[in-house]
């Protein structure tokens, strides 16, 4: 499964960078990721520096709360980021996340964000869909407009923060 997202914002793409690397403000933003810290004294995005995030949804009434660690696997200052979502069970690479911020013109840029299974790890959404295999294509068609939705309110969020202060 793979999905995306983007949305075109009113800002120099510096300031869209910016605000998309650092991962300590992913709370205000997005519906579903509550909090992210850098680990190991990383104090932003590196190849290879690690933070945890904290997840926080409400399903069935309850509320659920997982908390993964994360490694930056790809980064293009003022451009890319990317990181990889270790598993539940043994912390393999299970997903993977990205920002890519593209500039429209000097003061417009259109920011992605995108999400992808890995082969290899085991994601909640892969477990559901192994323990009911009748149910996979629903599981997993659930799941992904789950996030598509996530990521619109989450670029809309971030959209709205800085336009305000770009004007």
């Amino acid at each position: 499964m793979a999905v995306s997202e983007s949305v075109t914002v009113a800002c120099p793409a510096g300031s869209a960078w910016q605000l998309v690397c650092t991962i300590e403000r992913i709370g205000e933003f997005s519906p579903e990721c509550a909090e992210a810290h850098w680990l190991d004294g990383a104090t932003g995005p590196a190849v290879g520096a690690r933070f945890d995030g904290t997840n926080r949804v409400t399903v069935d009434g309850g509320e659920l709360v997982w908390t993964r660690t994360c490694t930056v696997t790809a980064l293009v200052p003022g451009e890319h980021f990317a990181y990889v979502v270790g598993d539940r069970f043994d912390g393999t690479a299970a997903s993977e996340w990205a920002f890519t911020v593209l500039a429209r013109s000097a003061e417009t840029c259109r920011i992605t964000q995108s999400f992808r299974h890995l082969p290899d790890g085991m994601s909640g959404t892969r477990s559901q869909a192994d323990a009911h295999p009748d149910e996979a294509a629903e599981i997993v068609d659930r799941r992904a407009g789950q996030l598509r939705a996530g990521m619109r309110q989450t670029l809309a969020r971030m959209r709205a923060v800085l336009e305000a202060t770009n004007t």
